[in-house]
């Protein structure tokens, strides 16, 4: 057997053991650039057995013809792959099914119309290596992990060179006898980089793969605290919900005891809340409600605690403030709260009750005592309002 069919046998073989791989792998990692590495190769592949088997024929030009179509396949297969890698939303349809006709075109050109030997091998040796090129400078500027991407650019531009030498000789010496004994090896050198190849796209898809993983993890964690997040805020308001009060509390509480810290509550009510939703309606009310909310957390510290307490009640927690500050704070919030858009007939107020822990006692008390200045205050102002439409019903 002449060294060169030898050559060509051993590349077969790796290229068959190569395509074996990636199916296996396929059925792991499925994604539309490696389904076009596969049939890339699987046209390599039935190129390079056409080509054991020219020798045995005595009519090659229809199988010169059909050896053609399968490597410009190879090669228009290798370079969708490439595109589809770089960006796997790229479209795909109908139309590129187009690429049959150069195609197709060039494999007559290159076959049918070439008397001479070198006029069928050489051109397609070179179109081979302009592929390869091409392969080689996709991987190089496409973003992405850097390991997988340098072997597959390096490999493809030394596989672009040594076909293009192999051209250069078929235009020479015209048949592969009769090049020099170091070129009849060049198969030799087809394997190796193909085995290099292999290696490159498993590294790659390994890395995309597990930035893809990466990215799903991050995914759920995200989801998990959003979801843990919905557990603990009420959905209208966005404040935290009273369930997760009972969670602050107790830390709240403990560190009271163990520091010494004062820990104050206020406790904070809308006055004529249910005139507004029976005369302006319950999305009014609930436009209130958010307002409210958010003046009450732009109003405090950062790392005070504001919760929804339940229907048009809110409850502020202020860790490391005394009595007298959370009774100045208090006063301030019910003095300071801006008209409300939508409101304007039935201005709203706030009630607000203060209580200071000191760590003695139980807290349900201190909620109740919090609870009871709130009240004090909203009577004090109903009984202003009463007076004050009074003293206008006199008028």
């Amino acid at each position: 057997m002449p060294v060169y069919q030898f050559s060509l046998l051993i590349q077969a073989a790796g290229t068959a053991l190569l395509f074996l791989l990636f199916l296996l792998l396929f059925q792991k990692i499925r994604r539309k650039a490696f389904g076009d590495w596969i049939a890339s190769w699987a046209f390599l592949l039935g190129g390079l057995i056409l080509l054991l088997l020219m020798p045995r024929l005595t009519d090659t030009r229809p199988f010169i013809f059909i050896l053609h179509v399968f490597l410009l396949a190879h090669v228009v297969f290798l370079l969708r792959g490439v595109r589809r890698f770089r960006n796997e939303g790229a479209a795909t349809g109908a139309l590129e099914l187009l690429w049959l006709i150069p195609l197709v075109a060039a494999a007559w050109w290159t076959s049918i119309e070439a008397d001479q030997v070198s006029g069928r091998a050489a051109p397609m040796a070179l179109i081979l290596a302009a592929g390869y090129v091409a392969a080689a400078a996709g991987f190089a500027i496409t973003p992405g992990p850097v390991a997988g991407r340098v072997l597959l650019a390096l490999s493809f531009l030394l596989w672009g060179v040594e076909r293009a030498v192999v051209g250069s000789a078929y235009l020479r010496f015209e048949t592969p006898d009769r090049m020099p004994e170091l070129l009849q090896y060049s198969s030799f050198a087809g394997m190796f980089l193909e085995m290099m190849i292999g290696v490159g796209i498993i590294i790659l898809l390994f890395e995309g793969h597990q930035d893809r993983i990466a990215a799903e993890m991050a995914q759920l964690q995200s989801s998990d605290q959003q979801l843990r997040e919905m557990g603990i805020r009420d959905p209208l308001t966005g404040l935290y919900n009273r369930h997760h009060f009972n969670d602050a509390i107790r830390r709240e509480i403990a560190n009271v005891r163990r520091y010494g810290n004062p820990l104050s509550v206020m406790i904070a009510d809308v006055d004529r809340f249910k005139e507004i939703n029976d005369l302006k309606g319950h999305a009014v009310g609930d436009d209130v409600l958010k307002f409210v909310a958010n003046y009450l957390t732009a109003c405090v510290r950062e790392n005070d605690l504001v919760f929804r307490w339940g229907g048009d009640e809110f409850l502020i927690l202020l860790p490391r403030t005394d009595e007298g500050a959370s009774a100045l704070k208090a006063e301030e919030l019910a003095r300071r709260l801006p008209m409300i858009p939508g409101t304007e007939q039935i201005r709203p107020t706030l009630s607000v009750g203060w209580s200071s822990y000191r760590g003695e006692g139980e807290f349900p008390s201190t909620l109740a005592e919090a609870d009871a200045r709130m009240y004090e205050m909203k009577l004090r102002g109903k009984r202003a309002r009463e007076q004050k439409e009074r003293d206008l019903g006199r008028l």
